[in-house]
């Protein structure tokens, strides 16, 4: 007997596909209709051969350097995304679950949805298989799929999520741009000048000293400063390594995490930009869950969980503690890290009874300040940026030509 493959449709009209062991394809196909599955495309298949080919693309998929890297935020996106897809078609969660993994680039995210597979094999819920993964599915991500799974519109929310995701993915590549620019632009002007102090401009010194010329008195200073480096360079260079290790290293922890939060938000511009890419953030993921048919006081609560920077997360949990004992949600937003704008928003909401659209409209205005607190941003730093570049290498070569007139006056 043969194995032959088929694609068909079910009782129910919904595609199927499959292997059938029979003595032709004409048989094949009567066995199939016999089991009231309308075959639409009947062919032998070799098992040995497709089974080679399939271990020769896994295998070739693993050289992919791609599919080694972290799971994105945009990866999730496209994954909710597919997952809705395939359960608006009809699918099940699990055929749903197995339809996307086929689709997924990521290693990561791939092992991560077969785990999820087999949880729900073993019977545990979808929310509940998330739920394990903490470092990939976030409690924000959790709760809602909860909700729609008791709800029965985990379509509905999956697209929900997604969005939401990509606005936050949008409010990151907006804050990172603001600070990412001005931080190459001055790392590149320091090694820069550094060159020109430590290798440059020693050589021409020592050009100058054979022809017996004095040094002016701006050479002179550079040349000090290039003797100080060099000769505490050595001290200081691995005393800045092991401060920049020691201060990555505080951050992994909670209470130096909390430490250098607070400090970034106290920063000028820096500090506002955060706030405002914090607020937006919790504009959207309020309205989400509100929406969505959860409490007020879980809503903070998650959306304190899902906040980045931890002094703003505390304010979160504060406020939740605030409406725990009966205060407003307006009384309860008065924290430190909390606009005044956000207050007054989340008393209209409580006011007019549609919170959850309120926060929707909190969302785009903090997102739309953001935008605008990045450009005035870039407008202060850039010429602030060009001054203090344009001066040091300006002083410079300022330096070196009095050196080079000190020569033409007849040093030689």
């Amino acid at each position: 007997m043969a194995q032959y493959q088929y694609k068909a449709l079910d009782a129910q009209g919904k595609p199927t596909s499959g292997r059938i062991e029979a003595e032709n394809a004409k048989d094949a196909a009567l066995r199939l209709r016999q089991q009231s599955i309308f075959v639409l495309e009947i062919s032998e298949s070799s098992v040995r051969s497709e089974a080679n080919d399939s271990r020769i693309r896994q295998g070739l998929g693993g050289l992919n350097p791609k599919r080694w890297l972290p799971v994105m935020a945009g990866d999730l996106v496209i994954f909710f995304r597919q997952f809705s897809l395939m359960l608006r078609a009809g699918y099940t969660v699990l055929q749903a679950l197995n339809a996307a993994k086929t689709m997924q680039s990521k290693t990561r995210l791939i092992r991560a949805i077969d785990q999820m597979g087999e949880r729900i094999k073993s019977g545990s819920s979808l929310s509940a298989s998330m739920s394990v993964d903490k470092r990939l599915f976030s409690p924000l991500m959790v709760n809602l799929v909860a909700i729609g799974e008791r709800s029965g519109n985990l379509d509905a929310i999956l697209i929900r999520l997604a969005e939401n995701l990509e606005r936050t993915k949008e409010l990151k590549r907006q804050l990172l741009s603001a600070l990412f620019y001005p931080m190459i632009v001055l790392m590149t002007s320091i090694v820069v000048v550094s060159g020109l102090v430590i290798w440059v401009i020693p050589r021409f010194a020592t050009f100058l000293e054979v022809r017996n010329v004095a040094l002016p008195r701006s050479t002179q200073m550079l040349l000090d400063v290039g003797d100080w480096t060099l000769h505490y360079g050595k001290i200081l260079g691995p005393l800045i390594g092991v401060l920049i290790f020691l201060l990555f290293a505080a951050y992994t922890f909670e209470a130096g995490k909390q430490v250098i939060d607070r400090v970034f938000l106290n920063l000028p511009l820096v500090g506002t930009a955060i706030q405002y890419s914090a607020m937006a953030q919790a504009g959207w993921s309020l309205s989400l869950l509100l929406r969505s048919g959860l409490p007020a006081l879980d809503s903070l609560r998650i959306n304190g969980k899902a906040a980045g920077n931890l002094a703003i997360r505390d304010s979160f949990v504060k406020a939740a503690d605030e409406l725990l004992v009966g205060r407003a949600l307006s009384r309860s937003f008065e924290q430190p890290h909390f606009p005044l704008m956000m207050r007054h928003m989340a008393a209209v909401g409580e006011k007019s009874g549609e919170l959850d659209v309120v926060m929707e409209d909190v969302g785009q205005y903090y997102q739309s300040e953001l935008a605008a607190k990045v450009k005035l941003m870039s407008a202060m730093i850039e010429p602030v940026l060009i001054l203090i570049v344009g001066g040091l290498v300006g002083f410079v070569y300022f330096s070196m030509f009095q050196a080079v007139m000190s020569v033409s006056k007849g040093g030689m």
